[in-house]
This record gives structure tokens, C-alpha cells and sequence, in this order.
């Protein structure tokens, strides 16, 4: 279950720009922390696979395309498949906040944000406290970089996560119910870089792409 004393309210404020000291706001975000903590219905699944890469970088019979998963799972042998979800009881209240309060519904919907953060971190500690891996890179979800969002359906079938979480993927390749995570932590026995931030073209410094990214040549 959510507890309301696992939110920063004036961090959640000043994340949305508004200042903690505005104690109206601060009063909302604070009926939003306990909405949320009333109807959120928490649910995580995860699971550990070998990387093949006898026929293209693939997990199970799921292919992972593009050069950046490719950049962050660089010398991985097994990647952890996560998906958490809030369920649809939270995007129920979004809208109906949407349709009265938009201020509400805008609080709710970074307060769900960030209770999936902590879903994350939660699987996150599970799957190092199961591995004999030495090494974990951060999470990488489909959508980041070149690496398709097509690919959650794949991941969502690996896990089987429609049955046991109630987490399926609409025709548009967005997550259902709304308030979900899905991503792929590789794990490895050397050490481990975060590609997620070499595939926006503006931090350039390590970056392996350096000499022949267009965006930096382009500047």
C-alpha cells in the first residue's frame, strides 16, 4: 500500500512550479497525497532473462531494436523486465478531477507519477537483491531513444502481465491502465553506463557517439 509519508509535498510543489510556502496549494497537494493513497491498488511483476544475441539483441523470443538498448545493454548477459502499475482505479479519478478541478487533476497526476517511481525503486531492490550480478544499469523504457515503443507489447508477454497485473497495451502502444511503468535493467558483471543520457544529443561529454553524432556536428 502507498502511505502518504512516502511523498515530498514541497518537492511535488516546486516540481510543478509552485511555491511549498503557498499553503493553499500546499493544503491540495496534501487531499491529493491521501486520494491517491486511497485508491491506488499497487501491483508489480518482474522477471530476469538471458541476453541472446545470436540473431540480434533479443530477450526471450522479443527482439530489442535500435542502437541505444543495444548502447545500454553493452556488456550485459541478462536483463530484469519490470512493469508496475497503480491501477485503473487512479486513472479513474484523473479524469473525474478533470472534469471539476483541473488543479487537482493536474496534482494527482504528478503525485501518480511519482508513486510509480517508487514502484521502480521498490522492483529495483528486489531484482539486486536476487542477482548474483555485480552490476545494474538504471531503467530504460521503450520510447527512449530510437528504441521502438512497440516493444512493451513483447514485454507484457514475457511477464504475462495482463493476467497477473491487469496491465495490457492499447492499438496506439500506450500502456493500460495509464499510470503504468514498464523498462529492462541490464545486469552484468562488469561495470555498466547509462545510455539514456547519450540519446538526446546535448550531453556530450563520455558519450561513445561523440565523433559521429550529428546532433553535436550539427551545432
Amino acid at each position: 500500500m502507498m502511505q502518504t509519508q512516502d511523498f515530498n509535498r514541497a518537492s511535488l510543489l516546486r516540481g510543478l512550479g509552485v511555491a511549498p510556502s503557498d499553503a493553499m496549494l500546499s493544503r491540495t497537494m496534501g487531499e491529493m497525497i491521501t486520494t491517491l493513497c486511497k485508491v491506488a491498488c499497487p501491483r508489480t511483476i518482474w522477471r530476469i532473462y538471458p541476453i541472446n544475441r545470436d540473431r540480434g539483441l533479443c530477450l526471450g523470443d522479443v527482439p530489442l531494436l535500435g542502437r541505444d538498448i543495444a548502447l545500454h545493454l553493452t556488456g550485459c548477459t541478462e536483463a530484469a523486465v519490470l512493469a508496475v502499475t497503480l491501477s485503473s482505479s487512479v486513472d479513474t479519478i484523473i479524469r473525474r478531477f478533470q472534469a471539476t478541478d483541473m488543479t487537482k487533476a493536474l496534482f494527482l497526476d504528478a503525485i501518480a507519477a511519482e508513486a510509480c517511481e517508487h514502484l521502480c525503486h521498490d522492483v529495483e531492490k528486489q531484482v539486486r537483491a536476487r542477482t548474483a550480478k555485480v552490476y545494474m544499469t538504471a531503467r530504460f523504457s521503450a520510447g527512449y531513444g530510437d528504441f521502438p515503443l512497440s516493444t512493451q507489447a513483447g514485454l507484457l508477454r514475457l511477464l504475462d502481465a495482463q493476467r497477473k497485473i491487469g496491465l495490457t497495451v492499447t492499438q496506439n502502444q500506450l500502456l493500460l491502465p495509464m499510470k503504468s511503468v514498464t523498462a529492462i535493467i541490464g545486469l552484468s558483471n562488469t561495470p555498466v553506463q547509462d545510455a539514456r543520457k547519450y540519446v538526446c544529443g546535448v550531453n556530450c561529454i563520455g558519450c561513445p557517439r561523440y565523433d559521429t553524432c550529428r546532433s553535436r556536428i550539427s551545432r
